[in-house]
C-alpha cells in the first residue's frame, strides 16, 4: 500500500471466487464512513475525494511485480521524498526490516518473488521500474 496526499494504492491478494462487486461495495462503504467522520471533524459537507475508487485486475506475476514496486516508488515519481525509505506512509519498510505490519509479507514475497534479503529487496525497490511505465 501507499498513501499519498491526494490517493492511494492497495495492491491486494484474492483468492479464486473473488467477487469484485463485493470488494467495491466494501471500499465504497469504507471510504464513506471515513469521508463522513471528517466532515464531522471538520465542519464541513460535500465531496472528500475528487473522483471513484477504480480497481484493476492483475493476472500477470510480471505485472503485479512492477506495481508492487510502482506503488512504493510513487512518493518519489510525486517528488515527495528522494528515497523510497523517506516515505512514512507506505509498506516498504514492513519488507524491508522484520517489523510487524499490515501486509502478509510471507505470501507477497512468495507471489511476487520478492527477495527476503534486505540489500536484495532494497536495490531491486530502486530499479525496477522504467520511466515509462504507468499503473492504471
Amino acid at each position: 500500500y501507499c498513501l499519498m496526499p491526494n490517493h492511494f494504492h492497495f495492491l491486494v491478494y484474492t483468492k479464486s471466487g473473488f467477487e469484485p462487486t463485493r470488494f467495491s461495495n466494501a471500499m465504497r462503504t469504507l471510504l464513506s464512513s471515513y469521508t463522513r467522520a471528517i466532515q464531522k471533524q471538520d465542519g464541513f459537507t460535500g465531496s472528500l475525494f475528487q473522483q471513484n475508487t477504480k480497481y484493476k485486475e492483475i493476472d500477470s506475476n510480471e505485472y503485479s511485480h512492477s506495481c508492487f514496486h510502482y506503488i512504493h516508488q510513487n512518493p518519489i515519481k510525486a517528488r515527495l521524498v528522494s528515497k523510497i525509505e523517506d516515505w512514512e506512509h507506505h509498506s516498504f519498510k514492513e519488507y524491508l526490516t522484520p517489523e510487524k505490519g499490515y501486509c502478509n509479507v510471507n505470501l507477497a514475497r512468495e507471489i511476487l518473488n520478492i527477495p527476503i534479503e534486505p540489500d536484495r529487496f532494497y536495490k531491486e525497490s530502486y530499479s525496477t521500474i522504467h520511466e515509462n511505465f504507468e499503473f492504471e
